[in-house]
């Protein structure tokens, strides 16, 4: 009985050739997205982020600690802390810092426009 038994191995890119195009696509935005990813992490505000997270984080661990010893739930002062943390790094985010005082521009007396007519 004749039949085709097909290739011993397979020749050729297979499926992973599908997926070759989207991969050589992405690599350059990729690269783009790691170098700015790396500028946003040498930044000020970054920083700020950071400094500002530990300090929350190392606050609001040693609050459940004693919440914990007084005996408080255990759910209900993570939430509190969560908030807490929240809160102070949204003001980081916008910057809500020192405000600056818009200046008042001062009253001026209205002087009343003088009309010049030719026939006066």
């Amino acid at each position: 009985m004749n039949y085709h038994s097909g290739l011993r191995y397979q020749r050729g890119a297979g499926f992973t050739s599908l997926f070759s195009g989207l991969f050589k696509a992405l690599r350059p935005l990729a690269s783009m997205g790691f170098s700015a990813g790396k500028k946003f992490l040498e930044s000020d505000i970054a920083k700020k982020i950071g400094s500002t997270a530990l300090d929350v984080g190392k606050n609001a661990l040693t609050n459940i600690a004693t919440d914990l010893l007084e005996g408080v739930d255990l759910k209900e002062s993570a939430q509190k802390q969560l908030n807490e943390a929240k809160s102070k790094i949204s003001k980081v985010l916008k910057g809500g810092g020192r405000k600056r005082k818009h200046e008042t521009k001062e009253q001026s007396t209205k002087c009343k426009k003088v009309v010049y007519s030719l026939i006066d």
